[in-house]
């Protein structure tokens, strides 16, 4: 750890920005002048429409705030500058998403560049500025990138019907080369449609009898003609004004996974799925110019692209790299030097699934199914950044399916199936060294704001306490607390034997903790200057931390060793010791919540720790280290740190580049660079906006960060499994495939607060009164269920109780009593064994009632939580009184076909059933007899909610309709009263209290507030 190399000279302020959340941005010469004017008239235009959708006030002010920003600095001729805060401010701004229908009071969350399913293919438009995405939901977006939002949807491909066991559906896009038409693929079908409206221009047959789908396409560089493949294995090229076919290959016996034209529009290359490239010359004689082996060990080939000379192609897959082989001449005529291997991109862990080459050719991106995006300089095979983290369904299937690159390099897009320090008030940051001086400056303007001697030796740690006094330390092996307004030490803290690495205080200012290279840490109480305790290692402690509380302290070794010690008691005792790094753990950090801590290593890798009640932790999340280009293995990390709202982590090392991760998404949105040596240090200001980074290059840096990198909630990155109103009709919780659950205000759609901690993946949340939530779900492991009990404001995790499979939760209205449909694998059986479970509010299990032998596909329970009724895939209902823990009657043939949902009314008089086939009936459940009936989707129901006034219910198509419908004891036809045609698929639904309103979880990660007529 070179602490003693830190000499901190100068303060400099820099700004960095991110256009999208999956972006590189590889370094290029300055973009062309901005256009402030324009960008300046676009985020006018859209507040106006903003504040005309009835955002309110307080969601416009942080856009404005950036805006205000953007207009000084275009005042003072910072061109750039403004038009960064323009761009920043546009991303700020709340939005109704396009194709809303009338009746939707409220959006709570946002879906910018994003899909509801896996993205399989990306093209940006010729000038950069926008991006289309093809996607398994079956529709093609397009997306403005100056703001995120949605352009333009086309769902053609969604009206054709699936073909075999076709899951692509849409498999892939390009743009004309005017950027006015959209190719895309999917089915029997090549598609042309108008990139601006989504408008079908014209829709070409392809495949007429095979049931084998198109994947790939790509335009000619003079847009004339298209080339189409597709799992058939036969290369087409079609005229696109005419849309007939000017050629056609013999069949490769392979599945065609990517189309590529040269430069020149001479030569096609295709990849195919037995790891074969090959390249056409159409209207050749012999057009086959070319083919090759170009995946070691088979296994399929997945990305192709042209070098910038046509006489190369590019070309990844199974055999985890990309790499570079030599091809005919640009005009198709043979080369003594073909099928020479020229280069190989290698450093990805598994498959890589898809590639992308700037315009110049000097730059090459890979994706890959590890999760990470890699950007080479395509000359050298040298690698320049790393990327990771793609949020993901389902464990085990995180990746990168596809990615593409501006023609500039100035940006990227990929998509998938995810010590310095500052000041309590946020207004100094702290620098020192090896001159043995402490430098203070205004975090804001970057000014002197004084100096603190007193040290005999270099200063290797500090750390700013509450009450605004810093501790320092270094080789002279005291800690000194200063009083930074009047520069004087105030107490010296005198007890270790070797220099002091590092130094962590906790945020109630009662515990400052020093870690040293005499293998003890001690802790310190700040105020009476006295030690507390004492706690020996088996070799040097590098990093240290305090829990929220101060009844905890993380401690990381040069072992490699991580040990949590309970210091609540006074003298420390080990809570936990395990390895926490292969190469000593340089840097740790707990969160501002005391739910994660994260540890840096000298593997250079980034380790997230999950911890239970007790405070003990369990690998979570690692973030891999970052190849060395020159020595091999990982570049070495020093520094790690939370931001102040737990949603960020960043760490920094020996590459001298910061890296910001989101610790919900699993997302890197950032890597900020600025440093020319070791990065040794790192702190947020309070605000998560600004980023203070320290090194051996003399400098500290301040970074600040944009909204979307910043504090500023994003919403959920993958579709919602559930939702719930609570009981007083304010706020909603929705649960989500990315395993966070968030609180809104509905009646603002303001994000309120996320609960990211169980790893599990939430199916399913109820409100149990003011305070409390039930989530139920999966385990990672998706081998058993377990319930997470959450109390208080902020909430925090308070119980979790083992259970099966969780699948649908609900509250009596006093939160006094929970209800659960749990479903447990049973060894011999071939489906699950369900049950039903009452909790008291604390978790206390008060009864389960068993429901073997049948398979359970939807439950709805009581109001009073009295009823279970249980319906199963062959349409039968049955009844359970949960109190007595039996049957209430016999099994009730309801339906002709497997249930969707069920739905009970308050006072258990009328039951609301549903099958998958889109019939809907409400029966009377005291008769047993059907009173009224219809068919209410056409796609099939996906679910069923009853009023809790009783009055009406709603229905849930796999169609994106919802649609209510009247509700009465003496109903004798079922009308729909309303019907809601969504932009986005909705999964679930919940009442509010008095049955004005629905909130849909919808499929994108948004939910919606209907208003009900």
């Amino acid at each position: 750890m070179p602490f003693d190399r830190l000499t901190v000279l100068v303060l400099a302020l820099v700004s960095a920005g991110l256009v999208t959340r999956a972006a590189a941005q590889p370094e290029k010469t300055a973009d062309p002048a901005p256009d402030v004017a324009g960008l300046s008239a676009r985020y006018v235009e859209e507040r106006a429409a903003a504040a005309a959708a009835g955002f309110p006030a307080g969601r416009l002010a942080p856009a404005d705030d950036l805006a205000a920003k953007a207009a000084a600095a275009d005042k003072a001729g910072n061109a750039r500058g403004a038009a960064r805060y323009y761009r920043d401010a546009r991303w700020q701004l709340p939005y109704l998403p396009a194709g809303l229908p009338q009746h939707v009071g409220r959006v709570l969350g946002e879906s910018r560049v994003r899909h509801p399913a896996r993205v399989n293919a990306l093209a940006y438009r010729a000038d950069g500025n926008v991006l289309a995405s093809a996607s398994a939901d079956g529709t093609v977006k397009v997306w403005d990138l100056g703001n995120g939002r949605e352009l333009a949807t086309y769902r053609g491909h969604a009206a054709e019907p699936a073909r075999g066991a076709d899951v692509v559906r849409v498999g892939g896009v390009d743009f004309a080369p005017d950027g006015k038409t959209v190719a895309s693929v999917g089915g029997a079908n090549l598609h042309l449609w108008e990139a601006g409206t989504g408008k079908e221009l014209k829709v070409i047959p392809v495949i007429e009898k095979d049931d084998r789908p198109l994947k790939s396409v790509a335009f000619a560089p003079d847009g004339k003609t298209v080339a189409v493949g597709g799992d058939d294995g036969v290369l087409r090229v079609y005229d696109a004004a005419s849309g007939k076919e000017t050629f056609k290959a013999a069949g490769r016996n392979a599945r065609i996974e990517r189309v590529a034209f040269s430069p020149n529009g001479k030569l096609i290359a295709v990849a195919d799925s037995l790891g074969k490239v090959g390249v056409y010359v159409p209207g050749q004689p012999n057009p086959m110019a070319m083919s090759a082996d170009v995946v070691e060990r088979g296994g399929p080939c997945l990305g192709v692209a042209f070098a910038a000379d046509g006489r190369a192609v590019f070309t990844c897959g199974a055999d985890n790299k990309a790499r570079l082989t030599s091809g005919p001449k640009a005009d198709g005529s043979a080369d003594p030097g073909t099928l020479t291997n020229l280069k190989e991109y290698a450093g990805h862990t598994n498959v890589v699934t898809d590639l992308a080459l700037t315009a110049d050719g000097k730059t090459l991106v890979t994706g890959s199914a590890d999760g990470t995006v890699r950007v080479w300089e395509a000359g050298s095979g040298k690698q320049i950044r790393l990327f990771q983290g793609h949020a993901t369904e389902v464990a085990g299937e995180s990746g990168v399916s596809a990615v593409a690159v501006r023609a500039d390099g100035r940006q990227a897009a990929s998509a998938g199936a995810d010590g310095s320090t500052v000041s309590a008030d946020g207004k100094l940051v702290a620098t020192a060294g090896a001159d043995k001086t402490i430098r203070l400056y205004d975090a804001e303007t970057g000014t002197a704001a004084g100096e603190l001697k007193g040290h005999a030796a270099a200063v290797t740690a500090l750390a700013f306490l509450p009450d605004g006094k810093l501790a320092s330390a270094g080789g002279d092996r005291v800690v000194k607390l200063w009083d930074t307004a009047t520069k004087a030490v105030v107490k010296e803290l005198a007890g270790h034997d070797l220099p002091v690495l590092a130094l962590a205080g906790g945020p109630e200012g009662k515990l400052l903790v020093s870690a040293a290279a005499d293998r003890t840490a001690r802790g310190w109480d700040p105020a009476a200057g006295k030690a507390l305790w004492t706690w020996t290692a088996k070799s040097a402690v590098c990093g240290v931390a305090v829990r929220v509380g101060a009844k905890q302290v993380a401690a990381g070794a040069a072992d490699g060793s991580l040990t949590v010690l309970d210091v609540s008691a006074g003298e420390p005792k080990e809570l936990w010791t395990g390895s926490g790094h292969t190469a000593g753990v340089a840097s740790v950090a707990y969160a501002p919540d005391g739910s994660l801590l994260a540890t840096a290593g000298g593997d250079g890798a980034l380790q997230l720790w999950t911890l239970d009640e007790a405070g003990k932790p369990s690998q979570g999340h690692r973030f891999d280290g970052q190849p060395r280009a020159d020595k091999g293995g990982y570049s070495p990390l020093s520094a790690v740190v939370f931001s102040p709202d737990g949603r960020f982590v960043a760490a920094t090392g020996a590459d001298a580049v910061i890296r910001v991760f989101d610790v919900q998404t699993k997302v890197e949105v950032r890597g900020l660079r600025g440093h020319t040596e070791w990065a040794t240090a790192l702190a947020f200001g309070p605000g998560g906006r600004l980023l203070v980074s320290g090194g051996a290059d003399q400098k500290a840096l301040a970074f600040e960060l944009t909204p979307q990198e910043g504090a500023t909630p994003v919403g959920h990155m993958l579709k919602l499994n559930a939702v719930a109103v609570s009981a007083d009709g304010k706020t909603a919780a929705t649960a989500s495939a990315d395993k966070t659950v968030k609180l809104w205000e509905l009646a603002t759609g303001r994000e309120l607060e996320t609960l990211a901690g169980p790893t599990d993946t939430p199916l399913a949340v109820a409100f149990l009164g003011a305070d409390r939530l039930a989530v139920g779900g999966i385990t990672s492991t998706r081998a058993s269920g377990q319930l997470h009990f959450w109390k208080g404001k902020p909430a925090r995790l308070v119980n979790t109780v083992t259970a099966g499979e969780v699948y649908a939760l609900a509250a009596t209205a006093d939160g006094a009593k929970l209800a659960a449909w749990t479903a447990r694998a049973v060894q011999g059986e071939t489906v699950k064994a369900s049950s039903y479970e009452l909790f008291d509010a604390d978790g206390k299990a008060v009864a389960s009632v068993p429901d073997r032998g049948r398979d359970v596909r939807a439950v709805a329970f009581a109001a009073d939580l009295s009823w279970a009724a249980a319906g199963d895939d062959k349409g039968v209902v049955r009844l359970w009184d949960l109190g007595a823990k039996e049957k209430a009657g016999g099994d009730w043939q309801l339906l002709d076909d497997a249930v969707a949902d069920l739905g009970l009314t308050a006072d258990k008089k009328l039951l609301v059933a549903a099958d998958g086939n889109g019939a809907v009936k409400v029966a009377d459940v005291a008769k047993r007899a059907v009173l009224a009936s219809a068919e209410a989707h056409k796609a099939g129901v996906r679910g069923v909610v009853v009023s809790p006034t009783g009055d009406s219910f709603v229905t849930i198509g796999a169609d994106r309709e919802v649609k209510a419908w009247p509700l009465a004891a003496n109903l004798t036809e079922l009308k729909p009263a309303r019907v809601w045609a969504l932009p986005t698929g909705v999964t679930a639904a919940a009442y509010a209290p008095d049955g004005k309103s629905v909130v849909t979880a919808n499929a994108d990660g948004t939910a919606y507030v209907l208003t009900m007529p």
